[in-house]
């Protein structure tokens, strides 16, 4: 019961937040999320929703990925993170509890697949297939399609592409 009330405050207060591109508050019904996420792609992009990340999903569980991509380069631990890390030529996958927590592209990488489409590491390409941004933060552009977001870093100084990372919106 606490947590409708909470959920039922923060719907009421979040118009007055002043962060008129993504809500905070409890998610819209399913019908009313699927227009929003629409209306902040470009009508000729297929980018309505995010699914995989260079052939990986956040659903994935942690065999998924073995079975996908085949026996990692190098494993790694992040203890920062707590995830252990499957390196692959075309990806980092970071795992944390047996599932895909996020998939992480560096730019030598020269191209990434965002759900079936493939798309060269390139901010002015990015931008305009994925849309508007809904968060611009000093390292990089958030883009957000229900519960899952592709954050595209950049370097502070120079503008340059550094990574694309794919994560729920609410793990980072």
């Amino acid at each position: 019961m606490m947590l409708i009330q909470l959920m039922m405050l923060a719907a009421l207060l979040s118009p007055f937040s002043g962060a008129d591109a993504v809500q905070t508050a409890a998610p819209p019904p399913a019908a009313d999320k699927a227009v929003h996420a629409v209306a902040t792609v470009p009508k000729h992009s297929s980018m309505s929703r995010f699914i995989t990340l260079n052939g990986i999903s956040l659903d994935d569980r942690e065999e998924d990925v073995l079975h996908k991509k085949g026996k990692p380069l190098q494993v790694t631990k992040d203890w920062l993170l707590r995830s252990t890390e499957y390196h692959y030529a075309d990806a980092v996958v970071g795992i944390r509890y047996g599932y895909v927590d996020y998939v992480h592209v560096d730019p030598e990488v020269k191209r990434v697949k965002i759900n079936d489409r493939w798309l060269p590491l390139n901010r002015g390409t990015l931008a305009q297939e994925l849309g508007r941004v809904q968060f611009a933060a000093e390292d990089g552009d958030v883009y957000i399609r229900g519960h899952k977001a592709i954050k595209v870093y950049t370097d502070p100084v120079s503008g340059e592409l550094q990574a694309v990372e794919f994560f729920a919106e609410n793990s980072q």
